[in-house]
């Protein structure tokens, strides 16, 4: 049988739950934002390597690009962790940009299942709870109505009698 202090707890389980998942959920999508962005570089940088142009576009944000002349082998700057940049052939940086592509994927993955679990965890404790919650109040329901036969065969007591002003009489 459930209580309504057992009640109170699954209902702070379930917001808790709920407040995870909301976390999870944003966490998957800056991390969705991220791959789509380490996609869109692999590709750009694969052009540039396969790109017989001898002028490249390098947007700098806001619709403005500039324009620079190719080398034979441009070197470009990344992340390779904890702040540090380095120079890095395009070859060997789109090699790094899809091993960090295939990490966040599975990191991805990870938050999803655990997303999942959650969530499964959340709707078997609001259905514990609708459950308890209707047990409670038909047993509330049954306490009124005894309570209510019990008024209806118990008789009348004398009513007390009221001047017009609605005061007490010396007879009360």
């Amino acid at each position: 049988m459930t209580d309504a202090t057992e009640l109170q707890q699954i209902a702070r389980l379930v917001e808790l739950n709920r407040q995870q998942l909301t976390s999870l959920g944003e966490q998957i999508e800056r991390l969705s934002t991220a791959l789509l962005e380490h996609r869109e570089i692999i590709t750009a940088l694969s052009s540039i390597s396969t790109d017989e142009s001898n002028r490249l576009m390098v947007p700098l944000g806001s619709g403005i690009q500039l324009l620079v002349d190719q080398l034979t082998n441009p070197g470009v700057v990344i992340d390779i962790g904890s702040g540090i940049q380095a120079e890095r052939p395009v070859s060997e940086a789109i090699e790094l940009l899809e091993k960090r592509y295939l990490e966040i994927q599975e990191l991805i993955s990870t938050l999803q299942s655990e997303f999942d679990e959650i969530e499964g965890k959340v709707k078997q404790l609001a259905a514990k709870f609708t459950e308890g919650a209707e047990v409670i109040q038909s047993i509330e329901e049954e306490q009124i109505d005894e309570v209510n036969d019990s008024k209806e065969q118990q008789p009348s007591s004398k009513k007390r009698k009221r001047n017009i002003s609605g005061e007490l009489t010396l007879d009360d």
